[in-house]
């Protein structure tokens, strides 16, 4: 049972808002704005009572006291438009940012100064990252980062539409981590443009080429090390040997595409997705319209239930890769947020879901802060 109330922070194109429970996860209260007028992406926190939050204008901004108040600290950060931050989970004080243009930068001392990490320029494939891109999307940017629990230097990356990368030894060399990943993908051969004169297979294997390596978010068990997921343009893949093989694992073909993807560990073990097209969108493929539907695995992938219980029948939105969160409860709690302001919790692995902000603006992340 949980006994501390749970904070969450849901942050927006136009500020952040901390959300916190009661004892019993039963009842919600929406705090006042931060950062308001700020883009901001996600936030962290470190456990002592220091917030970190990335911005897609200024850089981070750091809050000492639970979110109150607010200060840049973009020292040394020449990139300021930040996407992801990640503590390491074996270093206090380490933190890490990616930022557009895929650069990586590293802090020793909590965010109050920034060192980019340019072996990275070193990287497999590198140089053909290109310099920005954009088609309405994120462009290059670095969006994912993730300190492995199970081994110090051992870090993940995603620069967006170049796959995943591995660091062994605290970013001096990086290993491109795509195999398996390009093998198959059953949706490419519906992709076509009008007056296109290529075949569905010439379809299929350019649509493979171009944006199946794009990783859109990775998930790291605590528990199993070794063991990762990721879901990517187009579906949900998994690893047993820290990224050096991948297996499709994705649910049926007509819910395969999404960008957020949860790993919960101990009594649930279970596997959540949000697929990003659900219903027919004629402007785009990347939209929920109709019925909002999470789905689960609790078998790693083998199998799949879809959840819609307490979610609402008629929506035109989307769930982006950095918007679905859990508690550490020891039955956690799972949250996700939209691109049109709503936040939904579960605290029953999924089978109920509950309504619990709205009108927050374009959720564009949603992080657990404490509980």
């Amino acid at each position: 049972m949980t006994t501390e109330p749970v904070t969450i922070a849901a942050a927006t194109e136009n500020g952040g808002y901390l959300i916190t429970s009661d004892a019993d996860r039963s009842t919600w209260k929406i705090g006042k704005p931060f950062l308001k007028g700020e883009s901001v992406n996600y936030a962290i926190h470190d456990g002592k009572g220091n917030f970190f939050a990335s911005t897609l204008t200024e850089g981070v901004f750091t809050s000492h006291d639970n979110g109150k108040t607010w200060k840049p600290s973009s020292r040394g950060l020449h990139v300021r438009k930040v996407w992801s931050l990640e503590g390491d989970r074996h270093k206090s004080g380490v933190l890490y940012a990616g930022t557009q243009y895929g650069h990586l930068f590293r802090s020793t001392d909590s965010a109050g100064s920034w060192e980019e990490m340019t072996e990275l320029y070193e990287a497999p494939g590198r140089k053909e990252w290109g310099i920005d891109w954009g088609f309405g999307t994120t462009g290059l940017t670095i969006h994912t980062i993730k300190s492995d629990p199970n081994r110090e230097g051992r870090i993940y990356i995603v620069p967006a539409g170049n796959g995943t990368y591995r660091t062994d030894d605290s970013g001096k060399t990086w290993e491109l981590l795509k195999k398996g990943v390009g093998d198959s993908c059953p949706v490419a051969s519906s992709y076509s443009q009008p007056g296109s004169t290529m075949t569905p297979e010439e379809v299929a294997r350019d649509h493979l080429n171009n944006v199946h390596g794009c990783t859109h978010k990775l998930a790291v068990s605590s528990s199993r090390p070794g063991v990762l997921y990721q879901q990517n343009h187009c579906g949900v893949f998994a690893s047993e040997d820290y990224g050096k093989n991948w297996k499709d694992v994705s649910p049926d073909p007509g819910m395969r595409h999404g960008f957020s993807i949860l790993l919960t560990e101990g009594k649930s073990n279970s596997l959540f997705t949000v697929p990003a097209y659900q219903g027919k969108c004629n402007s785009h493929n990347s939209c929920i319209q109709g019925q909002i539907k999470v789905l689960r695995s609790m078998d790693g992938g083998k199998h799949w239930t879809t959840l819609t219980r307490g979610l609402p029948a008629s929506v035109h939105n989307c769930v982006l890769r950095d918007a679905m969160a859990r508690d550490r409860s020891d039955s956690p709690g799972i949250y996700f947020g939209t691109t049109t302001g709503e936040l939904y919790g579960s605290t029953d692995n999924g089978e109920n879901w509950n309504l619990l902000a709205s009108k927050l603006g374009r959720i564009q992340g949603v992080s657990v802060l404490a509980g």
